[in-house]
């Protein structure tokens, strides 16, 4: 009788194992984020991608957890994995655009990119100044 338990037990395992479906994982995401545990709610997300690679909201809410662990890059990794699944969400794409401009990150045309240039045409001037002064009074000749 004990054999035919632990055979059943055996091949049952697996089967209650996949039972697990996206929304169960996705939920369960949901509910330690209430409880600011924001590590495993990205487990339980990313176990909810596992199952159906196309759930844009756990990307969403995986986002938002890396987000408030403090980690920008993976939160905007994960929020713009959710926008490319779902275009049409407006309020997520004003929050990447928050997200990035208080990140790591440098907007295009920002004033570094100006700094790096006007840096790069002073040294030019000032190579060209050297240049014609060393030319004009040739102080090798002199000696």
């Amino acid at each position: 009788m004990k054999k035919i338990l632990l055979v059943l037990s055996i091949c049952l395992c697996p089967v209650l194992a996949s039972a697990t479906t996206s929304e169960e994982y996705y939920a369960a995401g949901l509910t330690v984020m209430k409880e600011k545990d924001y590590e495993r709610a990205i487990k339980y997300f990313r176990g909810a991608i596992e199952q159906k690679a196309d759930y844009w909201q756990a990307y969403h809410y995986m986002g938002v957890a890396y987000y408030q662990l403090g980690n920008r890059t993976e939160a905007v990794v994960s929020m713009r994995e959710s926008l490319k699944l779902n275009p049409k969400n407006d309020e997520l794409k004003v929050f990447i655009g928050k997200v990035e401009g208080t990140g790591p990150w440098v907007p295009r045309a920002s004033w570094t990119v100006c700094l790096v240039w006007a840096a790069f045409i002073l040294s030019l001037l000032t190579a060209g100044w050297v240049g014609y002064w060393s030319w004009k009074f040739k102080p090798w000749k002199r000696g």
